[in-house]
C-alpha cells in the first residue's frame, strides 16, 4: 500500500497548482483525475471559448473593414467554415494540453493516476483509486464542477448542448436557445450570433447577467441586440417538444403562454458540484448540494482534508482555484496561517466589448457605507479608444473616504486587462493621489485607469 504525504483529487486549474506547489515544498505527492489533466477550464470552458471568441470577433470585424477601414475588394459573406472554426479551436486546446500533459507532472516526481471512476475514500486517511487503495497524511479535494441538467416535460427527449459537449459539433446551428442568461450564454451566444446563427438567451430573471452594474448591463444588451439576439426574460419555463431536427421550448411570459423553435437547445443554468461518488461521509467530510462545507482555511470537517475551487465556492473561477490551491498548500505546511479572502476577486466577461469587475460594486459599497462613498465615472474616449474605433464603454471607480479605491466596473476594449491595476490599487491601499501620479505609456487602454483617478482628485479640489 502506497503511502503519501498529500494527495490531490482532481487535475483543474486548483488541482495542478496544489500538485505541483506541494512536490516543489518537499511533499511526496499524487495527483487523481478521471478525465484529462486540465480540467474544465484546458478542454471545456476558458481556452475553448477564448479561441472561438477570438474567430468570431475576428470574423464579425473582417466583415466590417470596407465601412469601417475604408478596405475595399473583401466579400466573406457565406463563406464560413464552421468546421474549420471548431478544427482551429480544437487545435488550441490540444496546444495547451501539450503542456499539461501526465509524463510532464510525472518527471516532476507526482505520481499521477488517471481513473474514471475517480477516488473513493475508504475513511478517514485512505482511499480507493480503481484497483490501489493508497494512504495519506494530508488530501486536496479540487474536483471542480458539472452543468447543471434540467428535468422538465420532454427535457429527456432532447440531446442538450452545453460548455462540455458543445466543441464536438462541427455545422453551425441555424438556431439555438441558450437556457440560462448568464455569461456562458453571453459569450458563447455572442459569439455564434456574429458566425450568423439565430441566437435567443431565455432567462426567468427580468434581466441577463444580473452580476452586472446597470450601466454596463444595458450596453452589453445594446450590442447584443445589435447582433440579431433575441433576449427572453422574466420567463418560466415549461416544456420541450421534439420534432424531428427542432426543438419547440413552450414558457409563460407575462401571464401569457408562449413558444420558440429552434436547431439547438444549449443548457447554461449554472454548475454542481462534483461531489457524487467519492464517498465523501466515509472520510467524515460534510457537503451540502452548493458543495463541500470548508472553514475560512478551506479546511473541510476533517481536519486532515482541504477543498478549493469550484467543488466549494460560489466564484466558480479558474483563477480562484488556483489562488486556493496556493492558500491551501500554505495551511497544510504552516498550520492554518491564511485565509480565504475572495472580497478582492476580479473577474471578466469576454464579450465584445468586455466588461469587469473587482471588489465592491456602486450599490453593493452604498449598502454597505452609504453616504461615505463617491463614485467616479470616465467614458472609454480615451486617445486609444478612439484610434481604435473602440469608444463604447466606461470605467466606474468607487472610493472611500479616505480616497481609496475599494471597487470597480468596467466595460469596453480589453476591459480585462486594465481592471487588473484597480485591483492591484485595491489590495494595496494604493491612494488616488499615487495612482495620478504614476506614469502611463500613451496611447495605451489602460490609460483610462490614470484618467480615472486623475479627475477624481480634481473634482475634489
Amino acid at each position: 500500500m502506497k503511502e503519501y504525504d498529500i494527495v490531490i483529487i482532481g487535475a483543474g486549474s486548483g488541482g495542478l497548482v496544489a500538485a505541483t506547489t506541494a512536490k516543489r515544498k518537499g511533499l511526496k505527492t499524487a495527483l487523481i483525475e478521471k478525465n484529462k489533466i486540465g480540467g474544465e477550464c484546458t478542454h471545456y470552458g476558458c481556452v475553448p471559448s477564448k479561441a472561438l471568441l477570438n474567430s468570431a470577433k475576428m470574423f464579425e470585424a473582417t466583415k466590417r473593414l470596407s465601412e469601417k477601414y475604408g478596405i475595399n475588394g473583401i466579400n466573406i459573406s457565406g463563406n464560413l467554415d464552421f468546421g474549420k472554426v471548431m478544427e482551429h479551436v480544437d487545435s488550441i486546446v490540444q496546444g495547451v494540453y501539450a503542456g499539461e500533459t501526465p509524463d510532464i507532472f510525472e518527471k516532476q516526481g507526482i505520481d499521477v493516476f488517471i481513473e474514471k471512476d475517480g477516488a473513493r475514500f475508504l475513511d478517514s486517511n485512505k482511499m480507493q483509486i480503481g484497483d490501489e487503495i493508497i494512504t495519506f497524511r494530508y488530501a486536496v479535494i479540487c474536483s471542480g464542477s458539472s452543468p447543471k441538467t434540467i428535468d422538465i416535460p420532454g427535457s429527456d427527449e432532447v440531446d442538450f448542448l452545453h460548455n462540455e459537449n458543445v466543441w464536438a459539433i462541427r455545422e453551425l446551428p441555424e438556431s439555438i436557445v441558450f437556457i440560462g442568461g448568464g455569461v456562458i450564454s453571453a459569450e458563447m451566444g455572442q459569439a455564434l450570433a456574429n458566425f450568423g446563427s439565430k441566437v435567443y438567451i431565455f432567462d426567468h430573471n427580468d434581466e441577463i447577467l444580473k452580476v452586472l452594474d446597470d450601466d454596463a448591463r444595458e450596453i452589453i444588451k445594446s450590442s447584443f441586440i445589435k447582433s440579431g439576439i433575441a433576449l427572453i426574460t422574466s420567463a418560466d419555463l415549461k416544456s420541450f417538444i421534439k420534432a424531428g431536427t427542432r426543438t419547440t421550448v413552450t414558457f409563460q411570459q407575462n401571464g401569457k403562454p408562449k413558444e420558440i423553435s429552434a436547431d439547438k437547445i444549449f443548457l447554461a443554468m449554472g454548475r454542481n458540484p462534483n461531489i457524487a461518488g467519492m464517498d465523501l461521509e466515509k472520510a467524515g467530510i460534510a457537503y451540502t448540494e452548493k458543495g463541500i462545507t470548508t472553514n475560512e482555511f478551506l479546511q473541510t470537517s476533517n481536519s486532515a482534508i482541504y477543498a478549493c475551487g469550484d467543488v466549494t465556492t460560489p466564484a466558480k473561477f479558474t483563477h480562484t482555484a488556483s489562488h486556493q490551491a496556493n492558500i491551501v498548500i500554505k495551511n497544510i505546511l504552516e498550520g492554518n496561517t491564511k485565509k480565504n479572502d475572495l472580497s478582492i476577486l476580479p473577474w471578466a466577461i469576454f464579450t465584445d466589448p468586455e466588461i469587469a469587475h473587482v471588489g465592491f460594486s456602486e450599490e453593493q459599497a452604498r449598502q454597505k457605507f452609504g453616504n461615505y462613498i463617491q463614485v467616479f465615472k470616465v467614458e472609454a474616449t480615451i486617445d486609444r479608444f478612439v484610434t481604435d474605433g473602440n469608444t463604447t464603454g466606461f470605467l466606474k471607480v468607487i472610493f472611500n473616504e479616505d480616497n481609496l479605491v475599494i471597487g470597480a466596473d468596467a466595460i469596453g476594449a480589453h476591459a480585462g486587462e486594465w481592471i487588473q491595476l484597480i485591483t492591484l490599487a485595491i489590495k494595496n491601499s494604493i491612494s488616488a493621489e499615487t495612482m495620478a501620479d504614476t506614469i502611463f505609456s500613451y496611447p495605451t487602454y489602460s490609460e483610462i485607469v490614470k484618467k480615472a483617478f486623475t479627475r477624481f482628485l480634481r473634482a475634489k479640489d
